[in-house]
């Protein structure tokens, strides 16, 4: 079986493609494969589903296939930031360094000149999967940002980043799509959720397109390290032993770390808890960060948190639109996740990093 043929959906994934792809004991093989579509697998970005495997010594298991859209439109329009070479470079290279936190990644295909990628994970069903609509908890929202104390620390100060080379700048050229991507979407979003809006935010909202570059230019001088992009509860898997696990590593990048901090604590967290577990959230983060020496003061964090808050506003805006309305859980998570941040938002008076 050639590996360099990469399956372009998960109907493709053969039994024969998969037993030469997975390590194997005892000359076991992969004899059957049943395709279960996850709900909403099929999406903007690319489709997911659970293989259903079953081997030859009639022993059988999960696991997750993950493949990027096939629609040359989008993948055209993504490329620049290289997103599916990133999170399948991630679990080949970044990955091992935070198993703990991380799912595993049993297989990655990779395939740089074609720009075809297919990575094969650990199926984290065994575990409680984390749900934005409703909010954290603030016990899940202090294990999660203890996982992402360990995610930043890691590569805090440049280590294990040299050698990274696929991995971008949060403020790259290929990173600055931001901008004209926002002002593509705000008409639709103001259309779906402009009642939404409180009219204290309205300047914030119409002027934030023009302000992307400046922010991202502003994560970049936070200190050297990486950051998720994406770290919300639905990308999260809670153990009963207060274990977290993070998925979705397709907007994983260089430096900016503020970020992931204010757009989990601002969009995942319920306006109530938030307002009264804020400073206790945020130093739960500090202390996991800083207990193995990192020098970065409560005080920096703080000023850092107002920024990475307000960037995390280009995730309602571009999400709409791809938004399927017919989703009621989508319609509702997203009206949620716009009242959090308009809260915060006011909370902390973030429209002050406006500079254009």
């Amino acid at each position: 079986m050639d590996l360099n043929e990469i399956p372009k959906s998960a109907s493709e994934i053969s039994a024969e493609w998969l037993t030469a792809a997975l390590t194997l004991e005892n000359d076991q093989h992969v004899s059957e494969v049943i395709v279960e579509e996850l709900p909403e697998g099929v999406g903007f970005m690319g489709e997911v589903a659970r293989l259903n495997l079953k081997f030859s010594d009639e022993t059988e298991t999960t696991v997750i296939s993950k493949i990027p859209t096939q629609v040359p439109e989008i993948r055209n329009m993504l490329a620049p930031a290289r997103i599916f070479e990133r999170e399948a470079r991630f679990f080949e290279q970044a990955q091992p360094l935070i198993p703990d936190i991380t799912a595993n990644c049993l297989y990655a295909a990779i395939d740089t000149e074609n720009d075809d990628y297919l990575l094969i994970l650990e199926d984290l069903s065994d575990m409680r999967e984390g749900d934005q609509l409703n909010g954290c908890s603030i016990d899940d929202a202090s294990s999660a940002l203890e996982a992402l104390a360990k995610l930043h620390s890691t590569f805090w100060g440049n280590n294990n980043l040299a050698n990274f080379d696929w991995l971008p700048s949060i403020n790259s050229q290929g990173m600055r799509v931001g901008s004209e991507v926002y002002a593509q979407s705000l008409p639709g979003f103001i259309e779906a959720f402009g009642s939404s809006i409180k009219p204290e935010n309205e300047n914030l909202v119409q002027r934030f397109g023009d302000n992307v570059h400046q922010l991202l230019d502003r994560l970049a001088e936070m200190p050297l390290t990486v950051t998720h992009m994406d770290y919300r509860a639905d990308n999260l898997f809670f153990g009963s032993n207060g274990s977290v696990k993070m998925i979705d590593f397709q907007t994983f990048s260089r430096h900016g770390h503020a970020e992931d901090v204010g757009y989990f604590i601002s969009q995942n967290v319920s306006i109530e808890d938030r307002r009264n577990n804020e400073d206790n959230l945020l130093r739960t983060y500090h202390e996991a960060l800083t207990s193995g020496g990192i020098d970065y003061s409560f005080d920096q964090l703080r000023e850092d948190y107002r920024i990475g808050m307000l960037y995390g506003w280009v995730v309602p805006v571009f999400a709409v639109g791809t938004l399927d309305f017919s989703s009621e859980r989508a319609v509702s998570l997203w009206t949620a996740v716009i009242e959090r941040c308009q809260a915060a938002y006011l909370d902390h008076g973030v429209s002050d990093l406006l500079t254009v």
